[in-house]
C-alpha cells in the first residue's frame, strides 16, 4: 500500500500548447492544475500524492518525480491550445483523458492535511469532496464551468453544476470565469472564496466581507497555471495558521513568480516566495 501523503491533488494532468499575442505555437508543455499544485506543495517540503488520468505520452515520472501517483489509464492526455492576447486567455480543447472515480483513490489517502481538487474537463463528480476527510479542502472549479462543441472552442457556463454534500473550505476561481456566475452560488459552496484578477490582484471573501489583495509586480512570460499556484500557496499558508489577508499576499507573490517562467518551471518554493516578499 502506498504511503499516505499530506497533500492530495485530484484532476487531469495535461499538455498546453500556448500561442501568445499571435506568435508561433509552443511545443506540448506538460501542465494541469493538479500538476502545478503538486509541484508547488512538494517544493514546500510536503509529502504529495496525485490521482489523475493520462495517456502513455505524458512524462509523469519525469515531471512528478518524488510524488506518489495513482493513474487511471486513458487513450489520450487532456490537451489544450491556449491563445493569450494581452493576458486574456481563449482555449480550444484538443484531447481529453478519462473519468476519475472514488475507486481510484487509495484508502489511506482519504484523510490528508490538504485536499486540492482541480478538474479540467468534468473528469470528477462534483461530490468528490465527500470521498475525503481532509483538514483543509480547496477547489479550483474551472473544469466544471467549461463547455465545448465539435470545434473544441471552450466557453464558460453561467452556473456551476449541482453540488451535494459538505462545503469546501476554499474555492479559487478567476474573474473571467465568473463574469456570469452568481456570487451567492460561490458563497454557498465555499467558506472562503478567492477570485484572482490577473494584474489587478485578487479579492477574497471571508467572514462576510471582501478583502483586496494587490498584485505583486512581475515580468510575465507564461500565465498558464498561475491561478493553480495562487490557490496552492494560499491553502499552504492557511494550513500553517497564517491569517487570510497574509495568506493572500503569500499567494499573490507565488503567482508572480510562477508567470516569470515557462510552464511548471515557475512552481515556486517557500524560499523563493519569502525572498521575493523580503
Amino acid at each position: 500500500m502506498s504511503r499516505s501523503p499530506s497533500f492530495v491533488a485530484l484532476g487531469h494532468l495535461s499538455f498546453d500548447v500556448n500561442i501568445v499575442d499571435n506568435g508561433s505555437p509552443s511545443s506540448h508543455i506538460p501542465g494541469g492544475a493538479a500538476t502545478y499544485a503538486a509541484l508547488t506543495a512538494q517544493k514546500h517540503g510536503i509529502s504529495t500524492g496525485v490521482v489523475t488520468s493520462i495517456g502513455d505520452d505524458y512524462p509523469v515520472n519525469e515531471i512528478l518525480a518524488g510524488v506518489d501517483i495513482q493513474i487511471v489509464k486513458s487513450e489520450h492526455t487532456a490537451t489544450f491550445a491556449n491563445y493569450y492576447d494581452s493576458g486574456e486567455r481563449t482555449q480550444v480543447l484538443m484531447a481529453s483523458g478519462s473519468r476519475i472515480s472514488s475507486a481510484s483513490v487509495p484508502e489511506n489517502w482519504l484523510k490528508p492535511e490538504i485536499l486540492f481538487v482541480g478538474p479540467l474537463l468534468h473528469e470528477l463528480p462534483t461530490d468528490c469532496v465527500n470521498w475525503f476527510e481532509p483538514k483543509l479542502s480547496c477547489l479550483v472549479p474551472s473544469g466544471w464551468l467549461r463547455r465545448w462543441g465539435p470545434d473544441g472552442a471552450i466557453s464558460h457556463a453561467a452556473s456551476l453544476p449541482p453540488f451535494r454534500g459538505k462545503k469546501w473550505d476554499v474555492i479559487c476561481i478567476s474573474e473571467s470565469e465568473i463574469r456570469m456566475l452568481p456570487e451567492q452560488q460561490l458563497f454557498d459552496l465555499g467558506e472562503i472564496v478567492c477570485v484572482t484578477q490577473g494584474a489587478a490582484g485578487s479579492r477574497i471573501w471571508a467572514n462576510g466581507q471582501w478583502i483586496r489583495i494587490p498584485a505583486v509586480p512581475a515580468d510575465p512570460v507564461d500565465f498558464t497555471g498561475a491561478g493553480d499556484v495562487w490557490a496552492t500557496a494560499f491553502v499552504l499558508a492557511l494550513s500553517e495558521g497564517v491569517e487570510v489577508e497574509q495568506a493572500g499576499i503569500y499567494a499573490s507573490t507565488a503567482s508572480a513568480i510562477s508567470i516569470e517562467s515557462i510552464g511548471l518551471n515557475g512552481c515556486p518554493s517557500r524560499e523563493e516566495i519569502e525572498a521575493r516578499q523580503a
